[in-house]
């Protein structure tokens, strides 16, 4: 059974790695969700933590691989 992507990240968190496999920068996921840089932060950060990866690159590698975010 895969695990989604909404069993393992927050709402919000969800949304984050989605803006960051579209390549944003973090103050753009801050304009774009209403929020504070250092808040997107926080979530790049427990995203991380949750998936077992190192940085954006291998986050976005591991929501692509298990299908949780499409081209």
């Amino acid at each position: 059974m895969n695990t989604t992507m909404e069993q393992i990240l927050s709402n919000r968190e969800c949304e984050v790695l989605e803006l960051v496999a579209k390549g944003c920068k973090n103050l753009k996921i801050a304009l774009a969700l209403e929020i504070e840089e250092r808040t997107v932060r926080f979530h790049v950060e427990n995203i991380f933590y949750k998936l077992e990866v190192k940085n954006r690159t291998e986050a976005v590698c591991h929501a692509f691989r298990n299908g949780w975010i499409n081209d």
